[in-house]
């Protein structure tokens, strides 16, 4: 009988979803060169990326090298164009999935494990009332069953 703890152990280790790959559109709403080399030319990009299509307000930074920042500037693309991205989504060793940004256009983004500086900003807000006046907003940080059907790589687990 110690067999069955030792097989649940397991699968709860190594037994996990596999990743998967979503495609969808976004609004570049920042395009900033961060870093430059000796000659000016751009070896690190920050993009912002607004999620358009999702439910709520879905915003993400991505910060890509010097390939990517080449590529990027190279499409022509600015502020206020939608381009077609595309998301891998994987099991994180934190206990949960996240979704990367992979691609932007016809440009492949390179994943710095060390990089600290992408950042996403996923949450939905909603007028908020008391005695039936609207006195603000509140916004929720979980993605809501709403989000997940409509944009599934925001889901956690």
């Amino acid at each position: 009988m110690k067999i069955i703890p030792c097989l649940l152990i397991f699968f709860a280790l190594f037994c996990k979803k596999s990743d998967k790959y979503y495609e969808t559109n976004v609004e570049i709403t920042r395009k900033d060169t961060v870093v430059y080399d000796s000659d000016k030319k751009p070896m690190v990009m920050d993009l912002e990326i607004n999620y358009r299509d999702c439910p709520g307000n879905q915003v993400e930074v991505i910060r890509g090298g010097k390939e990517f920042a080449n590529c990027i500037n190279s499409t022509g693309r600015s502020v206020g164009d939608r381009i077609h991205i595309d998301i891998k989504w994987e099991w994180n060793d934190s206990g949960y999935y996240k979704w990367t940004v992979v691609k932007v256009g016809s440009c492949e983004r390179i994943i710095d494990p060390l990089d600290e500086v992408s950042f996403d900003l996923v949450e939905e807000c909603e007028d908020y009332f008391v005695y039936g006046n609207q006195i603000g907003f509140v916004c929720k940080k979980i993605p809501t069953d709403i989000l997940i059907n409509s944009c599934p790589w925001f889901r956690k687990k």
